[in-house]
């Protein structure tokens, strides 16, 4: 595959600003309500969804930055993918195959958790976090596949 140009950098680039500015009012939306609501589980529910925009908010300046240095591997881990030794790789493959499963496992588990706690789920936030968790555990997996792929490639 070709290196990307200097345009296509700087489009990137500005594409990760772009959507840093347009979610920043999204942000302060998000905290108002929090801050203003007497209802302890509606802040609850919103300073959940704070902390993970407040976390894509980093990454995607960290993405920017990067895409625009000359030198973009040295602003963020981001901008590479993973390259470990290839004897760490093969300890890493073995790890990653490990939590693999492991993850697995809890998807399972959580998803027969959930439909035990459907009926609660008008009554209490039970079954809402489990289902969370459960997207939570849909994203470890697809973050490890890759891990694991790339592991793969540097052994």
């Amino acid at each position: 595959m070709a290196e990307p140009s200097d345009q296509w950098w700087a489009e990137v680039a500005q594409s990760f600003r772009s959507h840093v500015r347009q979610e920043t009012s999204l942000l302060q939306g998000y905290e108002n309500v929090a801050q203003e609501t007497s209802d302890p589980t509606v802040r609850y529910l919103l300073e959940m969804i704070l902390a993970d925009e407040h976390r894509h908010h980093t990454q995607f300046e960290e993405m920017a930055a990067a895409a625009q240095s000359a030198l973009p591997e040295t602003v963020s881990p981001t901008a590479t993918a993973p390259a470990p030794a290839p004897e760490e790789a093969a300890k890493l493959l073995e790890l990653t195959e490990t939590f693999l499963d492991l993850e697995r496992e809890d998807a399972e588990e959580l998803k027969e958790l959930r439909r035990k706690l459907r009926p609660s789920r008008h009554d209490s936030l039970w079954h809402l976090l489990v289902t969370l968790m459960e997207l939570d555990t849909t994203k470890h997996i697809a973050t490890l596949e890759y891990l694991r792929d790339e592991l793969r490639r540097r052994r």
